[in-house]
């Protein structure tokens, strides 16, 4: 598993020399493939051959790829991801409401406690009150404390004018944070032979990202703090440097410290895992140690 990620910003060509990644621009430089956890491409007029395309999905290398304003657009993904994806594809589509239901509740649970953690780290009011909603998620989150907490966390945030949605550089920055995330579990999802489409709670026909949508919750804490630091005047090159960087971070699963793509490949397996199976234990949820992170740019 690699650790490095690249981000390409010039025109240039990438090729392929004996398992490595060649990029060639201004100068030639050279990355073994197995170094490399994440590409991110903001210049479209980088050259790259389906050849390349392949061994970076083959390699599973994250890549982005991003549109004219430098926002997340695309990410390569194989088709089939696994040798077992037609079972795989079999048992998600028999998965128990039940199962469903409590995992949700689980992953509510831990999105409301990163979030009161990460208003406690940057010494802001909120803790308690969200702690309160912590203990009461009832299945399924039926009474959307997941939907009341996030309006006393991204107020208690960027403040009692922040509004989700709107066009500003807070949201710029959230929007381009999230959708790198996205982007990430939606590949591991289907490296693991499963569909995105099918979730457990997000079921937008007009989504075809609905597993990934409901798996990256309790990681957006992460993006949010990074974004709480940086400059609220414009959205810079400098700001999605500093999300970028999101990939580098340490997470704590199992007991031990994982960059984040590790952390969310043992999280993903844990959850597949409980929802194949019943099997509650398997489950392995992250802890976001925000003392740890190099906030902002």
């Amino acid at each position: 598993m690699g650790w490095r990620t690249i981000i390409l910003t010039k025109e240039a060509k990438l090729s392929l020399r004996m398992n490595h990644l060649v990029i060639t621009s201004d100068e030639t430089k050279t990355i073994f493939l197995e170094e490399i956890s994440s590409i991110i491409i903001e210049n479209p007029s980088i050259s790259m051959t389906g050849h390349v395309m392949n061994a970076l999905v083959a390699a599973k290398i994250h890549v982005v790829l991003c549109d004219k304003a430098h926002l997340p657009m695309t990410n390569i993904q194989s088709i089939y991801g696994h040798h077992r994806q037609s079972k795989h594809i079999t048992q998600q589509i028999a998965w128990v409401e039940a199962r469903k239901e409590l995992l949700w509740k689980i992953l509510i649970e831990q999105k409301l406690n990163n979030q009161a953690k990460l208003l406690q780290y940057f010494q802001l009011d909120g803790y308690d009150e969200m702690q309160l909603l912590v203990g009461n998620v009832a299945l399924g989150d039926t009474t959307n404390r997941e939907g009341y907490g996030a309006k006393i966390y991204f107020h208690k945030l960027y403040g009692n004018h922040f509004i989700r949605g709107y066009d500003d550089t807070i949201n710029a920055g959230l929007n381009y944070g999230y959708a790198l995330l996205h982007s990430l579990f939606a590949r591991l999802i289907v490296s693991k032979g499963y569909l995105t489409e099918i979730g457990i709670f997000h079921k937008n026909e007009f989504n075809q990202y609905n597993l990934a949508s409901d798996l990256m919750e309790i990681f957006r804490p992460i993006v949010d703090g990074i974004v709480y630091q940086m400059d609220k005047d414009v959205f810079t090159k400098e700001n999605r440097r500093a999300l970028i960087n999101l990939f580098e971070y340490k997470v704590e699963i199992r007991g031990k410290s994982y960059y984040l793509t590790q952390a969310a490949q043992i999280f993903i397996d844990g959850c597949m895992e409980y929802l194949n199976t019943g099997n509650k234990g398997r489950l392995q949820l992250p802890n976001l140690d925000y003392k740890v992170y190099k906030w902002g740019v």
